[in-house]
């Protein structure tokens, strides 16, 4: 169940980093960076940003499309690029060699360090992304280095298994094998990382530990933040009834929308549901809304033309719903706590790990029907009370605003990684 106050969900900002005794120079790894790349590339230049404001001198080895691609300011910062290559595009030509695309950039990569950065006790290695707990980086020897955060191995709760694709069953099935076989191949997670950020909490964790990471290296923070205009959006404040909901992103069997709209059938009839995205499960989800009789309640309303319109939207509906079955964090739903939307989401994967019994609701993923009816209780139930809506909202916004700014998010990495300036010599990196 929800415990009641999860890592992050208290309402205390982390140390901040100009508390913390910076190393001079922090080299990150990151195949991709940038605004324009999806998630994994935005926590890298959100961070990247926050090191140079700080004072910190930063290198980048990254990608040469990602170089290409880039869509921001990246003032003080320098790059080393690992460069396109026929191998690289070898391997993305043959789907089932994709995977060693990644191994190629962290050989590349090491390449590049090796040639450019010193090896010197002011400096850190930051290996930022990808965030798979299994994957070997192939660390370059006598540098500190700090990887994460991690995530991943999440997969379907028990109740949904039969739901899974081939290839998250094999995910699943092949997972331990692969972790411990690499973990004694490539001992580099035990052996050469000072401090491994995990994001995936216990069951990253338990990854972890199949490959021999020692406990005292492990630190759980949060994954992501929420970028400043969302943050400085006005909370939404929740009056009188309000049957409306909402659910967004790609529609994909994950997601598990289609949960949501069975719920809609079974919530109070007032009750109305507005889905935006699109994907490959939409049609069957169209047909599955038909079948409910539900036309006149569920509509589908496709991508819109920008977040911040998605974003303004919200300020129409009750709350969101987030029935996802195998999402590692969840950053969806860290906007919408920060903007003050209710969130209705499944006590499992990422998003058990963002809030608390007081600023979400929480269903347990037992079995479809215990969902569905879950769901749907608590759609009627925030549809009908506005007290208890604004009271999630009000909660959830603290949280947001104390754990999932940008600035609170790297504070929290770099508060893991070096001691405060008052400990100087006493936690020094080893």
């Amino acid at each position: 169940m929800p415990k009641d106050a999860p890592p992050h969900s208290d309402v205390s900002a982390p140390r901040p980093a100009e508390a913390l005794e910076l190393p001079d120079h922090i080299v990150l790894v990151a195949k991709h960076i940038g605004i324009n790349s999806g998630g994994e590339a935005i926590k890298a230049h959100q961070f990247a940003r926050l090191l140079v404001e700080n004072g910190v001198k930063v290198t980048v080895v990254t990608h040469e499309r990602t170089v290409k691609g880039l869509g921001a300011d990246q003032t003080g910062q320098t790059f080393h690029v690992v460069e396109d290559d026929g191998l690289q595009r070898f391997f993305w030509r043959v789907k089932p060699l994709r995977g060693l695309l990644d191994i190629h950039f962290h050989l590349m990569a090491r390449r590049l360090i090796r040639r450019h950065v010193a090896r010197d006790p002011k400096t850190t290695l930051h290996y930022i992304g990808p965030v798979s707990p299994v994957m070997p980086r192939f660390f370059p020897k006598g540098y500190d280095i700090v990887l994460g955060p991690l995530t991943g191995n999440i997969f379907y709760p028990p109740a949904f298994r039969e739901r899974m694709s081939p290839e998250f069953r094999n995910g699943e099935r092949f997972h331990a094998v692969a972790q411990k076989i690499l973990g004694r191949i490539f001992p580099e997670k035990r052996n050469r990382a000072r401090v491994v950020l995990v994001s995936g909490y216990e069951r990253t964790r338990a990854s972890l530990r199949m490959a021999r990471v020692r406990e005292e290296q492990m630190v759980d923070v949060v994954d992501s933040g929420v970028a400043d205009r969302i943050r400085n959006r006005p909370r939404i404040e929740h009056r009188g009834p309000n049957p409306r909901f909402v659910c967004s992103g790609r529609m994909v069997d994950h997601k598990g929308v289609d949960l949501a709209i069975r719920a809609v059938a079974r919530a109070d009839p007032k009750v109305t549901l507005d889905v935006f995205g699109d994907g490959e499960k939409r049609a069957e989800w169209e047909a599955l809304s038909r079948e409910l009789g539900l036309e006149g309640r569920v509509t589908f309303k496709g991508w819109v033309a920008s977040h911040d319109d998605l974003l303004d939207a919200f300020e129409n509906y009750r709350g969101y719903l987030f029935p996802t079955l195998a999402e590692a964090n969840g950053i969806v739903m860290q906007e919408a706590m920060m903007v003050g939307m209710p969130v209705i989401t499944l006590n499992w994967g990422g998003p058990s790990m963002l809030a608390d019994k007081d600023s979400a609701v929480y269903v347990e993923p037992l079995s479809q029907d215990h969902v569905l009816d879950g769901l749907a209780a608590a759609m009627t139930r925030l549809a009908e009370d506005p007290d208890h809506a604004e009271a999630i909202s009000k909660r959830a916004r603290r949280i947001a605003e104390a754990r999932f700014s940008w600035e609170a998010v790297a504070d929290s990495w770099l508060g893991a990684c070096f001691p405060p300036k008052s400990e100087k010599g006493a936690s020094g990196r080893a």
